[in-house]
């Protein structure tokens, strides 16, 4: 096992520990620790940026993507489209609603991985299901989609149509102009998100 994931999974078993003495919270779902620290090397509980982007695009209203950073982090810049819960209010009973919803896809991203990780142990810990990490967080989306580099005439047919992709969706959030955090976040909140649950059978685009 990669031992920071290792270190994350004490430091959410430490922090998962007071949850019991929340009596508003069941915890009857709880995951075994044993059967978590499996859980954390498993790849389907990440979703790529590519795949996430493509969801937002389609406005598909399974997914709820949260960004897990400060509330000043989010209001300067964001992705399109996702909310702010800050990683220190996970456990308040507005969150937790939303982390108990099962036809959504709860998608955590923050600048990197390390605190969305650590959202997802603590989230699974409760015996949350369908809950995911976005790959390489926002640092990793900004420089796929928003900066997307277009590949040699040279390159294969798939990193063509992957760069086109990945172009129009950054026309798609930020229009022709300059992509600036400042821009971005003015179009950010003008994004309104609504929670729906999605239809039986419906697919979320990776396993847990």
């Amino acid at each position: 096992m990669n031992k920071n994931y290792l270190i994350l999974t004490i430091l959410a078993l430490i922090l998962g520990f007071g949850i019991l003495f929340m009596p508003d919270i069941k915890h009857n779902n709880e995951i075994k620790p044993e059967k978590l620290l499996l859980m954390v090397d498993e790849p389907s509980r990440f979703l790529s940026s590519d795949v996430i982007t493509d969801r937002l695009v389609k406005k598909d209203p399974a997914l709820v993507l949260i960004d897990v950073r400060s509330a000043a982090e989010f209001k300067t810049f964001a992705i399109p489209g996702s909310i702010n819960i800050p990683l220190d209010s996970l456990l308040e009973t507005s969150s937790l609603e939303i982390m108990g919803t099962k036809d959504l896809d709860k998608v955590f991203y923050s600048n990197a991985d390390v605190a969305a990780d650590q959202a997802w142990i603590i989230c699974k810990r409760m015996g949350f299901e369908t809950i995911y990490v976005m790959q390489g967080g926002l640092n990793n989306w900004f420089n796929t989609i928003v900066k997307a580099e277009k590949p040699a005439d040279t390159e294969p047919i798939e990193t063509v149509e992957l760069y086109q992709f990945r172009k129009g969706a950054s026309q798609y959030f930020y229009g022709n102009g300059d992509s600036t955090a400042g821009q971005s976040q003015q179009n950010t909140q003008k994004k309104t998100t609504i929670l729906m649950k999605k239809e039986a059978g419906a697919s979320s685009g990776g396993g847990c």
